[in-house]
């Protein structure tokens, strides 16, 4: 299966551009900073082919410290570790360690140092600020999004491979993607709080732009805080709708 973007940026590639952070559904083409990263590499190594690529989706906590031990409101029954952006390599066997002293019961005195920071959680005016200013992000993106998704009506033709768009029928967003062969359509409002998804060309996935929940071309939920589907729709109206590959054709 291939994912091309649909857009291309003239500038030249640079690895920080091709590897920055930022929130999924927000990074605007997410194949051209693969491209970029394949650029450089072969601007700089004479012969350099790709082999294979991948991305992550991981979490960061708002003072940029993972949180690793009990979850709040569990009464001690519930370990966790989260927050890693991007060092899980490191942090998941340093998680392992603290979250098994914690269940065994090792005296804090004879616990290292670190493990009790891992541990801690303190709000001080940055973090607040930090929180403050993604709160304030969000919101200008939910609605940009559904601005955004008002400018194109459908029908709309049918994406090339590896695309998916965006349009509306009527006030409900709609997005049509093709991977695969296939053409499909789903509700493009993410389930967990009305987000308007983003496509993401690279992976061939919807992404919301709000709290990064991803769903499949066709509306599978890939990964939360969403907890269901998206609804399939016809690309058109009165078009058939199959729910799966076994399922017969519905009308809707």
């Amino acid at each position: 299966m291939s994912c091309r973007s649909a857009t291309s940026r003239s500038r030249s590639p640079t690895p920080w551009r091709s590897t920055i952070r930022s929130p999924s559904g927000r990074q605007g083409s997410e194949r051209a900073a693969v491209d970029d990263l394949v650029a450089w590499t072969r601007a700089h190594f004479a012969g350099a082919e790709p082999v294979t690529w991948w991305s992550a989706q991981d979490y960061q906590s708002h003072d940029l410290i993972p949180f690793i031990g009990v979850m709040p409101r569990t009464r001690g029954r519930v370990w966790f570790a989260t927050g890693y952006g991007k060092w899980g390599l490191a942090l998941a066997p340093a998680a392992a360690l603290r979250i098994a002293a914690e269940i065994t019961g090792v005296p804090w005195r004879e616990r290292s140092a670190w493990m009790r920071a891992f541990g801690t959680r303190l709000t001080v005016p940055a973090d607040l600020a930090r929180g403050g200013a993604e709160n304030v992000a969000v919101a200008r993106v939910a609605a940009s999004g559904w601005i955004g998704a008002a400018r194109r009506p459908v029908p709309v033709p049918r994406p090339t491979e590896g695309e998916g768009v965006i349009a509306h029928r009527g006030v409900v967003p709609v997005g049509v993607s093709t991977v695969g062969g296939r053409t499909r359509a789903v509700r493009a409002v993410c389930t967990h709080l009305g987000g308007v998804l983003e496509w993401n060309d690279a992976e061939c996935t919807w992404d919301c732009p709000l709290h990064a929940s991803r769903f499949a071309p066709d509306g599978r939920r890939i990964e939360g805080p969403a907890l269901t589907d998206l609804a399939r729709l016809p690309r058109t109206a009165g078009e058939p709708v199959s729910r799966d590959a076994e399922a017969p054709l519905q009308t809707e």
